[in-house]
């Protein structure tokens, strides 16, 4: 898991310890996980091998980017942009149906998709991103928008 935790920070560009917090009770982590393994099957284990393969060997993260989505096939591309997308949406889209998509004739309609959970969708790192929060949900206290928002790195702990 920390491994896959790990490659989801370099992936999403948030910090490892916001996508996973210490003592955090949230399941959404392990949903993600379990549905990219599942959904995955055997290039499940090829994306987090390419992954630790790149670590091993000292790569940058750009080298490690290169390597998952232009240098071990369209398979383990598309199952890294299903783990993103989960990440930030709360929802899993099928990776061949994103390759499909992708294509010179992409298919009609929108691609679908899976909400993982109600707390995967709340959740979703597109909210904090967009420093706002999903409709008719919020941990935040009334009337907190009048006064600026913090920064956009204490929401990622990613530098601006």
């Amino acid at each position: 898991m920390s491994q896959f935790v790990n490659l989801s920070a370099l992936l999403t560009g948030i910090s490892a310890d916001k996508l996973v917090p210490p003592l955090s009770p949230s399941t959404v982590p392990q949903q993600i996980f379990a549905t990219a393994q599942q959904q995955g099957g055997a290039t499940f284990t090829q994306l987090l091998g390419v992954y630790a393969d790149a670590v091993t060997q000292g790569k940058s993260d750009a080298q490690i980017a290169a390597a998952v989505f232009e240098q071990n096939g369209s398979d383990v591309c598309y199952l890294a942009r299903s783990v993103m997308l989960a990440w930030y949406l709360g929802s899993w889209y099928d990776p061949k149906v994103l390759q499909a998509y992708n294509s010179p004739t992409p298919p009609p309609g929108p691609p679908g998709s899976t909400v993982l959970s109600a707390e995967a969708y709340t959740q979703g790192w597109a909210w904090n991103v967009a420093q706002a929060h999903a409709m008719g949900y919020s941990n935040y206290t009334f009337g907190y928008w009048s006064k600026p928002p913090p920064a956009l790195a204490d929401f990622t702990g990613a530098a601006s």
